[in-house]
């Protein structure tokens, strides 16, 4: 009997700077050195990214930027998860710096830099976040699944997956009220910010996005189930392909 391998995924890095030479720079040099990187221009973008691909590792924030600055966005992020934060940033005077390192950032590095320092703070963030990685627990939902909702992912049949933001919620949700039928509106205040209300619609489209990811058929799923006319539930009991019972 061989031992299970889980797939791990590339270290994933977002480079948020209204420069687009330094977001090109830094999305070639880091992915030389292994990395998978996304890029935004603004805040608004950023965000938009996340919600798209999930949390990244790490994100390389700029501050001066208009429409959202960098600490406005860093707030946002801090919303969303336990995101490493290094800022890059032209700003140079003591109080800035300070404040970005009390209230946001693992680091903080001044514009012009060395990419080989940049790289060498990088890895040292990286390494603090495996190292906390290891000690967040994570969840078992059954034999083939596991989630750790603090660092966002599920582990499916030996491969970890990524979830987005509202992805992880809704499924924490479930899982603490495991066994109940939440109701739309009732996963909706939960999961969703106040100031960005979701609607039934995004709700379908986000339980279908997660039962994909999840569910080994997700027309017929085991995990997200839809009770009619009540709304979503995730059973005590799972039922398996082959007919057993799985308790949670």
């Amino acid at each position: 009997m061989t031992d299970s391998v889980v797939a791990i995924e590339k270290t994933r890095i977002l480079v948020v700077d209204d420069a687009a030479d330094t977001r090109l720079l830094l999305n070639l040099r880091l992915q030389r050195e292994g990395y998978e990187v996304f890029t935004a221009s603004s805040g608004a973008e950023a965000l938009e990214v996340i919600q798209k691909e999930g949390l990244p590792h790490l994100v390389l924030l700029d501050i001066m930027m208009p429409g959202m600055d960098g600490f406005a966005v860093a707030t946002e992020l801090r919303r969303m998860g336990d995101i490493s934060i290094i800022f890059l940033s032209a700003l140079s005077d003591v109080d800035t710096k300070v404040e970005g390192l009390n209230r946001f950032a693992e680091d903080y590095v001044t514009k012009p830099f060395d990419f080989s320092e940049l790289s060498a703070r990088i890895r040292r963030v990286l390494l603090r976040v495996a190292t906390d990685q290891n000690a967040d627990p994570e969840q078992m939902v059954d034999e083939r699944l596991r989630v750790n909702f603090a660092q966002q992912y599920a582990i499916m049949d030996d491969l970890q997956i990524t979830l987005t933001p509202t992805e992880n919620r809704l499924l924490h949700i479930l899982f603490n009220n495991r066994g109940r039928v939440l109701s739309p509106g009732f996963l909706l205040a939960k999961a969703w910010d106040p100031v960005r209300r979701g609607t039934v619609e995004s709700l379908w489209v986000h339980m279908r996005r997660l039962r994909s990811k999840i569910e080994p058929d997700a027309d017929n799923p085991r995990y997200v189930v839809t009770v009619r006319g009540q709304g979503y539930c995730l059973p005590q009991r799972i039922n398996t392909p082959n007919g057993d019972i799985s308790t949670i």
